[in-house]
């Protein structure tokens, strides 16, 4: 999973293999060392409810997907167009959480 962070949104982009374990009820999770023995962590996992949730504390972010979301991703595959959600912050303000199967990667 490669996940990038900007202003105001985050993406996630997985392959493919990453995707058939999410569909198969396994969450996905990223962590990067840190210094002082600290680790920041990305989970994403899908849920079976219709909902998205974010999370986040100091150590990382929890993001969930409704499972059937997921799967109607695989079906559109292999359009570059992923899933989109837009989260309200505390202050009034939004993030906009993207999540994408990269369609170049030829893993299966």
């Amino acid at each position: 999973m490669k996940v990038r962070f900007s202003e105001q949104a985050i993406r996630c982009r997985v392959a493919k293999a990453e995707l058939a374990s999410l569909l198969d009820g396994r969450a996905l999770v990223l962590e990067v060392g840190l210094p002082r023995g600290h680790v920041f962590r990305m989970s994403v996992r899908p849920s079976p409810l219709n909902q998205w949730q974010l999370d986040s504390d100091p150590t990382g972010y929890w993001l969930t997907i409704p499972h059937r979301e997921i799967e109607a991703l695989r079906d559109s595959l292999p359009s570059r167009e992923g899933l989109q959600k837009s989260f309200d912050l505390w202050d009034g303000g939004s993030v906009q959480v993207s999540f994408e199967v990269d369609v170049k990667d030829r893993g299966d």
